[in-house]
Parts: structure tokens; C-alpha cells; sequence
């Protein structure tokens, strides 16, 4: 920068120094220098925001009006005591519990609605994640919550789980079904079964 460009800069900054001689001008140059920073940024990333809109619109979404023939189905295929499904965003890091049956006490409305997080401190939970991701179904002992939703399941007695992607494709990660046992199932039905639920649970384009 030059001797004519410094003190064309210093000039500007003293006049804007001029210029907010109140609180409620100051307030106005950071308001703007904040809508200047976000339209600069959305206009320097406006393809990736673009992309990522485009790519949101082409996923699959879960059909609510079949998850309680979803969880009928686990409960008596698999003979599970307890079966969640979750809506899942993995760019936000979001899972929200959208269901929670039992199999003699129906849904459980009181635990709808809360975001357990896709990604967490633990690092079981987090090896699940990436296997779903992948599009398999992980399975094994359950003897410690990883969550609210966790809590759910040691309160019902479950004390074996496994988990499926919905839908089961791998790269498709929209949905998440959970199901819950008293013991180790017959793990080769159980499986299939969820893959089939979780496969039925998107909506026909």
C-alpha cells in the first residue's frame, strides 16, 4: 500500500470515527458492516449453498403416516419391546426421536421431539453412526444410555439393540430406526425385518 492509499484509508477511518459520536450510530455502522459480511459471504458461496439446496430437495423423506405399521411390524416380527424412529440431517449433526413405542404401553408422546444429536461424545455411539452411514446394521449389548432416548430403552427392560439407516441404502442417511430386546434376537431376521421397515418408511416419489 502506498503513501496516497494510507492516508486515503486513515481518512476513511477517521471519518467514520466522526460519524459515530452516539450509541445509536454506532449501532447502525456495525448493523451494516454485519449485512455487509453476510451478502459477501453468501455471494462468494452462493454455488456451494446452491448445491447443497439442490441436493437436500433430491433425498428422500419419511412418511409419518407409516410409522405406527412400521413399529407393528417390528414388534411382531421381531418380538422387540421397544422401537424408535428418528428423522436424521447429518450436515446440521440433528436426530429428533419423531416416534417411541413400547410394545404393550403404544407411543410415547412425552419423549417426541427431542434432538439426541446425530454425533456425540461417545465413541460406541459414534462407530454406530459411521456403520449406519454405511449402511449397515449394527447391533449388540445395550447396558448404558447413550441418551435420553437411552434411558428410554433401560426403563423398558431392553437390554439388546440394533439400529438401521432409513432408507437402508448407504449415502441416503434421512431417517433412523431403533428397536429394542430383552435378549440377543434372532439377529439374521431381525435384521431383514428392519430392512424392510426402514426401506418402507419412504415416501413414493
Amino acid at each position: 500500500m502506498d503513501d496516497k492509499q494510507t492516508s486515503q484509508a486513515r481518512d476513511g477511518v477517521m471519518a467514520v470515527l466522526e460519524y459515530v459520536n452516539s450509541p445509536f450510530r454506532l449501532f447502525v455502522v456495525l448493523l451494516l458492516g454485519v449485512l455487509g459480511f453476510v451478502g459477501y459471504f453468501i455471494y462468494t458461496h452462493q454455488g456451494v449453498m446452491i448445491g447443497a439446496y439442490m441436493q437436500s430437495r433430491e433425498l428422500p423423506k419419511l412418511d409419518d403416516s407409516r410409522f405406527d405399521d412400521a413399529a407393528a411390524m417390528l414388534f411382531k416380527e421381531t418380538g422387540a419391546e421397544v422401537v424408535s424412529i428418528f428423522t436424521v440431517d447429518p450436515i446440521l449433526n440433528k436426530r429428533v426421536l419423531v416416534r417411541a413405542y413400547t410394545k404393550t404401553g403404544g407411543r410415547q408422546k412425552s419423549l417426541e421431539g427431542v434432538d439426541v444429536k446425530l454425533f456425540t461424545n461417545m465413541a460406541s455411539n459414534n462407530a454406530d453412526v459411521v456403520k449406519l452411514m454405511a449402511g449397515e446394521i449394527p447391533c449388540g449389548p445395550y447396558s448404558r444410555p447413550q441418551s435420553v432416548a437411552g434411558l428410554f430403552y433401560i426403563s423398558q427392560g431392553v437390554q439388546y439393540t440394533c439400529r438401521v439407516s432409513s432408507p437402508s441404502a448407504k449415502e441416503q442417511f434421512v431417517g433412523q430406526i431403533t428397536a429394542g430386546w430383552m435378549a440377543e434376537p434372532d439377529l439374521e431376521h431381525s435384521r431383514a425385518i428392519l430392512t424392510i421397515v426402514a426401506d418402507m418408511l419412504i415416501k413414493g416419489k
